[in-house]
């Protein structure tokens, strides 16, 4: 029986609805259990077969078609319905709010209850990539560490994006804010040394920071629950589109990293060649010959951003040929 008093323009609304009518019209928000289940044994590469208890917590627990369900999924286990599951939920909260209110008792500390990130969270590195420093399902409160450095000559600030997604690409993910490190000290590529760190508190809020080794300087941006965070609607989405387009990330990322073995070599051998040390015993020809190689390939390199693998491998294989003299 439903009963709604002064539903509409002072009108009461009352109707009878049978068990059978009321499972067909929550089919859908029925099944989403046993694909939150499934999603978490995933997440914990486990298997339901080794799951030895299953427990029913939460009022919509006792709906009786939720409760077959969850039997099915699990091939017929028995569940345990012997905890009041109203009052479970409340004890977790209260256990949550202690902790989260610095309380020190032993018997609460000794209580587990976990947050995870529900996306990864990273920075965009060249050519779009999402570079991940903290994985989903990281346990919070975190910090996790990760070291930059420039991507051209004498580069004195780097633009940091932050992201948070599963996408291989940053064009995919949600972008969470923005922040620019400057002061870096001058120096070829690759030379400098930027420090970043995501920290992540008891509530979710995320603090990034950037900090160039050798000046010092630091930059740092924070990023609240509120600020421009996915719900769970579009998380659920994202991790989907995740398992979707799997293959074509990792592609991507052979792509990109077989691009940046490539690059960096290429600026290695040059560097390399202007060191006297290494090339003083070389003939003028020689010197002549890797030179030329080294700058074709950086100059194919520049040109093509986003090459087969099987491109970047033999590119890197040719140059390899050429620079075996100053390769040390």
């Amino acid at each position: 029986m439903i009963e709604v008093d002064y539903l509409y323009d002072g009108i009461d609304f009352s109707t009878r609805i049978s068990q059978a009518r009321f499972e067909e019209l929550n089919i859908d928000l029925f099944t989403r259990c046993t694909d939150l289940i499934e999603k978490c044994l995933s997440d914990a590469k486990t298997e339901k077969g080794r799951v030895d208890v299953v427990v029913l917590v939460g009022g919509s627990t006792r709906i009786p078609k939720v409760q077959q369900l969850l039997q099915d999924f699990f091939g017929g286990k028995e569940l345990c319905k012997s905890i009041n599951p109203d009052e479970a939920v409340a004890y977790g909260a209260a256990v949550q709010a202690a902790k989260l209110n610095g309380q020190r008792d032993k018997e609460v500390q000794n209580l587990v209850l976990v947050d995870v990130t529900p996306l990864s969270l990273g920075v965009e590195t060249r050519g779009g990539r999402m570079t991940v420093v903290v994985p989903r399902n990281t346990q919070i409160p975190t910090k996790k560490h990760y070291v930059l450095t420039t991507i051209m000559d004498n580069q004195i600030s780097m633009a940091l994006p932050i992201y948070e997604g599963e996408r291989a690409e940053t064009k995919y993910n949600n972008l969470l804010g923005e922040f620019v490190l400057h002061g870096i000290d001058v120096a070829p590529k690759d030379v400098p040394k930027i420090d970043v760190c995501f920290e992540i508190d008891a509530d979710g809020i995320l603090n990034v920071s950037a900090q160039d080794r050798s000046s010092g300087h630091k930059s740092n941006i924070t990023i609240n629950n509120e600020e421009g965070r996915l719900g769970s609607e579009d998380i659920e989405k994202m991790i989907k589109e995740a398992e979707k387009y799997k293959a074509e990330d990792e592609e991507y990322r052979r792509k990109r990293d077989a691009w940046n073995s490539l690059e960096k070599y290429s600026y290695q051998m040059r560097s390399n060649l202007r060191d006297n040390s290494i090339t003083k015993t070389l003939s003028f020809s020689t010197k002549m010959n890797i030179e030329d190689a080294i700058g074709k390939t950086i100059s194919w390199v520049e040109q093509n951003p986003l090459p087969q693998v099987r491109e970047s491998e033999s590119k890197m294989n040719e140059l390899k040929t050429i620079c075996k003299p100053i390769d040390k």
